[in-house]
């Protein structure tokens, strides 16, 4: 009885959040661009041999290797699929990583506690900042991950040396990395709740299954 009163409250609860015409809007506006996100999710990076990719990643999951331990945990934690080498290979992390480092920096430099002191005109530059060093570090990642696959035999020997696939791949990453900034902050303005959360949310969510098997 009482497990039959939870469960009618919470969906009269669901109920009576559609029909706020505003909320509704939100929850939709969000809904459609984590479903944008997780088709991304599994768009594959030209050039890589994908079968060696996940073949790669079993075995370390089966010998319990630090490598497929980190593989797994920055895939979930960050929103991206390095095990698939996809175009959201690298995640919503730098997005993350370059707002960590300038709060860091921001405890120190002055000239940043002044921005962040004249309201939303500083706060407008410093997500400027923020978004050019998200780039930086989308580059830096992503040559760092193609180097990786390239020398443990994960790309076709015909792209391996090829310079122009390792601009495509640098700036599909660096693509895909920015734009799913793009994404969480549309999610920030037009929907519900914070989108760098919202999107590694999902990737929790999605990996949920597989981790409890």
């Amino acid at each position: 009885m009482l497990y039959r009163l939870i469960t009618f409250f919470n969906m009269q609860t669901v109920v009576n959040v559609f029909k706020v015409p505003e909320l509704r809007q939100k929850i939709l506006f969000t809904l459609g661009m984590l479903i944008v996100y997780r088709i991304g999710y599994w768009i594959p990076l030209p050039g890589v041999d994908q079968i060696a990719l996940v073949q790669y990643f079993q075995r370390a999951a089966e010998t319990g290797s630090a490598a497929g331990r980190a593989a797994s945990y920055v895939a979930i934690f960050s929103g991206g699929s390095f095990k698939q080498s996809t175009i959201f290979g690298l995640g919503i992390m730098p997005y993350i990583s370059s707002s960590i480092v300038l709060q860091l920096v921001g405890s120190v430099s002055q000239k940043i506690k002044d921005l962040r002191e004249e309201g939303p005109t500083g706060q407008q530059k410093i997500q400027n900042w923020t978004r050019m060093l998200t780039v930086v570090f989308c580059l830096i990642q992503g040559t760092m991950w193609l180097s990786f696959i390239s020398r443990s035999g994960m790309v076709y020997p015909q792209w391996a040396n090829n310079p122009l696939w390792w601009v495509m791949g640098i700036a599909t990453l660096t693509a895909g990395g920015v734009f799913l900034m793009w994404l969480g902050e549309q999610i920030d303005r037009f929907g519900i709740g914070n989108g760098a959360s919202m999107i590694i949310m999902a990737g929790i969510l999605a990996g949920m299954p597989r981790a409890i098997q």
